[in-house]
This record gives structure tokens, sequence and C-alpha cells, in this order.
């Protein structure tokens, strides 16, 4: 084999398999499924022609070859981050700059209502919202920003807590005219549900609905979070929101208490204080977040506790 067209993300993965000697961990830690990790390193083991773990029942442990390419993999990884700084140095007085964010789609849902408010008055400024299954490392310079639920632990990454929410029930007012018990917790298990599944089975909100169905199927399962929006709206089921989303969808919200909450994290690298206008990015985004968290929190408290009567004829 002369040629290997390396995929970058399967040698993270691979680092991160390596360093935590479990295919599960690594998952957790670069926000991936564990079948999306796996299928990293069959691939990249079956490129390179060569076994890099001995799977045991302690976990992954590097073969000969695998200790030797790791030490590699590692450089190439602070190679690629030490280029991309010295690039970043390069564009600071560039008249175009890029600003790249990462977040969940929801996040994507609700950045890109508000984009020109990001970006008005900052000429020639470009931005790119990436919302999907393939992790971000931003200590690896693979975006500016991230969104998510997990504070960074690198040194050179800062985290801004952008607040706490809680995931509800909700359902169209049509789903509740037609289905008069759906605010009746005991008859959960036999409404109709949309719910996710492939990559995003593994989200917060489908363990949820998971627990609540005693594991067994929803009617409807989509891999994509506009999908699952259209199916509530429509009126077909019922499914589990972040409340910041589902109060401002005009849904009915059917649980009074929260099933449980998330702590939301803006994190970025500390080259941004080099990019004044990346700076004022991740200011208005931080922003916009801390705006519709208050308006939820509002919305919330102004809520009657009797659910039922709100969407009722």
């Amino acid at each position: 084999m002369n040629d290997i067209d390396f995929d970058w993300d399967a040698i993270r993965v691979f680092i991160a398999v390596a360093e935590h000697q479990s295919v599960s961990k690594a998952a957790k830690d670069l926000s991936v499924s564990q079948p999306t990790a796996g299928r990293h390193i069959s691939r990249l083991e079956d490129k390179l022609d060569l076994q890099l773990f001995d799977r045991r029942q302690t976990g992954f442990e590097l073969t000969e070859g695998g200790r030797r390419l790791l030490e590699a993999a590692q450089t190439m990884s602070q190679g690629a981050a030490d280029f991309q700084r010295a690039v970043d140095l390069e564009k600071v007085s560039a008249p175009d700059q890029v600003c790249r964010i990462t977040l969940g789609e929801w996040g994507q849902h609700f950045l890109a209502r508000h984009a020109e408010e990001i970006v008005t008055g900052l000429n020639h400024i470009r931005l790119e919202f990436y919302a999907d299954d393939v992790f971000w490392d931003l200590n690896k310079n693979a975006a500016d920003i991230a969104i998510g639920n997990r504070a960074p632990r690198h040194a050179h990454l800062i985290a801004q807590k952008l607040g706490e929410r809680a995931f509800h029930v909700y359902a169209s007012k049509y789903y509740c005219n037609q289905h008069r018990d759906a605010a009746d917790p005991t008859t959960w298990p036999t409404q109709v549900w949309v719910g996710y599944c492939g990559t995003r089975a593994h989200l917060r909100s489908s363990q949820l609905l998971q627990g609540i169905l005693n594991n067994q199927p929803c009617r409807y399962a989509v891999n994509s979070s506009s999908s699952l929006l259209g199916i509530l709206n429509s009126g077909q089921a019922m499914g589990i929101l972040p409340d910041w989303i589902g109060e401002m969808e005009n849904l009915v919200r059917l649980s009074k208490d929260s099933l449980a909450t998330s702590t939301s994290w803006l994190s970025f690298h500390e080259r941004l204080r080099f990019h004044p206008k990346l700076s004022e990015v991740k200011q208005r985004v931080v922003d916009l977040y801390d705006r519709r968290f208050m308006e939820t929190s509002a919305l919330l408290e102004e809520q009657d506790t009797n659910l039922f009567p709100k969407f009722q004829d």
C-alpha cells in the first residue's frame, strides 16, 4: 500500500482510544456515539492493514505497532495545531475572516435565525455552522467556538457557562385535542411518540423517552431534529424537547415538572484574543443565548400550573 487517504477524525479517535483504553470512554470524551468511534478504529485498521489494538476484557490495549504509530499520530496532532495557530496569526489582518461555530442541531436551529444579528456591522466575516455527528476539537483548531453540554478540559480552552435548561414533553394543539389525556403522565407509555434513531439515539432526550416507554420503540424515529420538530408540528406525535426550543415553537408543554436538566457551555480557544471580530461574534452569540434563556424562564413562570385547559377548545 503506497498511498493512504488518512481520515483525520479516525486519527483523533485512535489517539483517544489509546489514552482511555476504551472505545466508550473515548466516544464520550469526543462527543460521538460508541458505534461511530468503533467504526473509525475498524476502518483505520483496514486502511493501514494493521491491527492497532488487542481487544481484551479489560479494555483496548495497543499492539506494538499501535504504540509506535501512536507517537507519530500525537506528533501529527500537535503539528496540525501549531500550523493552524501560525495560520491564525497570519489571518489577523486579512480582510476576510471565517468564524466556525460547532454546536448541536437545536443550537444551529436557533442561531441560524439570528445570523444577521450576529454579523451586523462586522464586515468581511463569514459564519460557518457545523451541526452533525462529527465531533469537534477546539484544541486542534477544528472550530473557533463550540457550544455543547460539557465544559472542555484542555488548558488552552476557555469555557463560559450559558445556563441550565430543562427537558419537557411537548405536542401540538391538534395532537392534544385528539388525545385529551395527553397531559396525564400515566398515559404516556401508550401515547404516540417521535424520538431519535441512528447516530442521535444517544442524545439525552432519547434516553429520557426510552425510560418513559420502558425501552419499547416509539412509532416515529428520526435522525434529524428538524424532522422531529416537523412531526411534532404536524400533530402526529408527542416528543421531548429542551424548554428553550419547545416554548418558542407554538407547542403545548405537557409536563409540569422537568424530566431532566442540562447545562449549556460555550467554549473557545484562547487564540480568539488575537481576533477582535471573532471575539465580537463570540460575545454576540453569548448574548443571544442569555436573552433566549431569560425569555424561556419568563414563559415558564407565566404558565398556568394546570396545563390541560390551554389546549382545549
